[in-house]
């Protein structure tokens, strides 16, 4: 009885922390570039234990000699589901999504932090009104193929190609691409060497750390090159898309009524075994 109240309570546990998985995803369901999740269980201290005696050793013997013995199971990882989300048009030219395998990079408090929300918009650079930047909604600032915070025309119509290049056009028409401009010392001729949305690929999302909403940060014990890797060549920026989570809602209204029909039973259980003690308890000889 001890086990079997041990095993539902182990069981009530893990069940809680799945309920509250669903429960983020439902509550995500429609936030921009959200990834579900997704919990996975395990046993704990599961063993086979040999029936005593001579009972195990009976000729004709149908059934295993031993039987499975635990202590419930419990939530393990949590993994996320990185599928790409349903692209919606927007016509906002600082509304960004990602088509394949990647994430924006990001300042976040002076380190670099990564997301799929693409909803930028502009912030002015201090000291400097000809120009500004793209961030997120909480703030983050997106961030060039250099490392630092992406640097924009203010007052200008900006297009962003699909490897991420920004060209922006003035009043008068005048094109210019977003770059740093160089000078040759030989012959004085002036080039700009474009700047890209920095697009990284993230080829394990599990060595990721989740902080607020859709952002991610690579944890200090985290192997950078293990974890991201370059702009795969298949992947593309779009201009005036937003991503759409990928939760199916009807996927997870079911998996929560499943989770908590299976929280009712391991309650049941943990009942009927507190029961069965009680009588047991006022047994007389």
């Amino acid at each position: 009885m001890n086990n079997s109240m041990i095993s539902a309570m182990v069981a009530m546990s893990g069940i809680q922390q799945k309920l509250g998985v669903v429960s983020d995803n439902i509550a995500n369901a429609d936030t921009v570039g959200y990834k579900g999740k997704q919990a996975t269980f395990e046993d704990v201290f599961t063993t086979v234990k040999q029936q005593p005696g001579a009972a195990s050793q009976l000729p004709g013997r149908v059934t295993a000699p031993g039987y499975n013995i635990g202590f419930g199971a419990r939530m393990g990882d949590v993994t996320m589901d990185m599928t790409q989300g349903a692209l919606k048009s927007t016509q906002n030219p600082t509304d960004l999504a990602i088509q394949g395998d990647g994430m924006f990079a990001v300042s976040v408090d002076g380190q670099q932090g990564w997301t799929r929300e693409g909803s930028f918009h502009y912030v002015p650079v201090a000291n400097d009104p000809k120009s500004a930047y793209m961030a997120t909604e909480q703030g983050y600032l997106l961030l060039g193929d250099d490392g630092q915070p992406l640097k924009v025309p203010a007052k200008t119509q900006i297009d962003i190609d699909a490897k991420g290049v920004v060209r922006s056009t003035d009043g008068q028409g005048k094109v210019t691409v977003v770059g740093t401009r160089t000078v040759d010392p030989n012959t004085g001729k002036e080039t700009i060497v474009p700047r890209r949305i920095q697009v990284d690929r993230i080829t394990h999302p599990e060595g990721l750390q989740q902080m607020d909403g859709n952002l991610f940060v690579l944890p200090a014990n985290q192997n950078r090159a293990s974890v991201i890797g370059p702009m795969s060549a298949a992947t593309e920026v779009r201009q005036g898309f937003l991503e759409a989570s990928n939760v199916d809602l009807s996927t997870e209204m079911t998996e929560m009524m499943t989770v908590q029909r299976a929280y009712q039973l391991a309650a049941r259980a943990l009942s009927s075994s507190d029961q069965m003690m009680n009588l047991t308890n006022t047994l007389r000889g």
